[in-house]
């Protein structure tokens, strides 16, 4: 750009000074003393030209004024529009900013649902597996049902067939309930008959239970009163001076030895015999406590075991024996198990075992 010096010197073209007065209207007056002072006026044409010119920069001086004017309004708006867009600018940077986080966030977040959907996507393939394996047993499921409806159409045949059947057996039934009721009423009066029938056999039993009893009990007696008088008969064989006992000899000795209880039971012993033992004379003689009864049973055996018992408790050398017509199978097992001699039907059983049991 050129300097006020080098427009005073006239180092400059018309255009340069045209240009040059456009940006500075100032400087005009400044070159028209210049231009009067260097060319005296004497260029009339020049100053006509000047003038004209002088015209046109001020115009344009001021066309350039209301440019700056416009642009300075324009830079006004520009600069709030910057300060607008500045402030927008922060809060964007902001919300940036919370975007950043938020995708990391994200990020997190994605990186744990890769993994979840990793998981979920080992699970789905099992769980095609398994509806692979479910569809081909519908599959089969559906081939069953077909069976069955196929089935079903022929047990729906024979349904209709028992519907007949059962309709004339109904038809049968009926007449079978009314020949039942017949039957009832009759049955009832054979029930009635029946019931004293049994009266009268629930007594006759008992009649003949009472018998049983009183023939047992008598034949009992008679078979102890038979051990009671031959004595020699039934144990001959195992003892030589045999003779049946009374307790009035021995009353004495049981009550200094034993309680009053013990004595009364012992007093119901049925026989009681004494004698020496015939394979045995050397041995101090023993004495035998019999039950007697037509049947022996097992309180048969017991009793004798336990008076004699009570025997050997006062002193004397008792041997327990059961005797009878016969004996039951518990009896006889319990007389060698508990060393009770037996003497059945003239045999003698568990003697020697008895024996040593009493004397050892």
């Amino acid at each position: 750009m050129r300097s006020e010096e080098n427009v005073a010197t006239a180092e400059i073209t018309w255009e340069e000074l045209i240009q040059l007065l456009v940006e500075r209207p100032d400087w005009l007056e400044r070159v028209r003393q210049v231009v009067l002072t260097r060319e005296l006026l004497a260029l009339p044409e020049t100053v006509q030209e000047l003038a004209e010119l002088q015209r046109q920069t001020a115009l344009q001086v001021q066309e350039l004024v209301e440019v700056q004017r416009r642009h300075e309004e324009r830079l006004a708006s520009v600069e709030d529009r910057l300060a607008s867009v500045e402030d927008r600018l922060a809060r964007l940077e902001a919300a940036v900013q919370e975007l950043v986080e938020a995708q990391r966030r994200h990020e997190e977040r994605l990186a744990s649902v890769e993994e979840r959907l990793a998981s979920v996507e080992d699970r789905l393939a099992s769980a095609e597996d398994r509806l692979a394996r479910l569809e081909a047993a519908v599959q089969e499921l559906v081939e069953v049902q077909r069976r069955h409806e196929e089935r079903l159409a022929s047990v729906e045949d024979r349904l209709a067939s028992v519907e007949d059947r059962l309709a004339s057996a109904e038809d049968r039934l009926a007449r079978l309930e009314a020949t039942v009721q017949e039957l009832v009423g009759a049955l009832k009066e054979i029930s009635y008959q029946v019931h004293e029938l049994a009266q009268a056999v629930f007594r006759l039993t008992e009649t003949v239970s009472r018998l049983e009893g009183t023939v047992g009990d008598i034949k009992g007696r008679l078979l102890e009163m038979a051990y009671r008088d031959k004595p020699y008969a039934y144990f001959g064989r195992l003892l030589r001076s045999i003779r049946v006992v009374p307790f009035t000899e021995i009353e004495d000795s049981l009550e200094r030895s034993l309680s009053r209880d013990d004595v009364d039971d012992l007093l119901q012993l049925d026989l009681l015999l004494r004698g020496r033992l015939r394979d045995h004379p050397e041995r101090p003689e023993v004495w035998l406590a019999v039950e007697v009864s037509s049947v022996v049973d097992k309180w048969d055996v017991e009793r004798a075991r336990e008076r004699a018992a009570l025997l050997r408790k006062a002193g004397f050398q008792a041997v327990p024996v059961a005797a009878g017509l016969q004996c039951l199978a518990e009896a006889a097992h319990k007389a060698e198990i508990e060393g009770v001699a037996l003497v059945t039907d003239g045999s003698i059983a568990h003697w020697e075992q008895a024996l040593r049991s009493t004397l050892d």
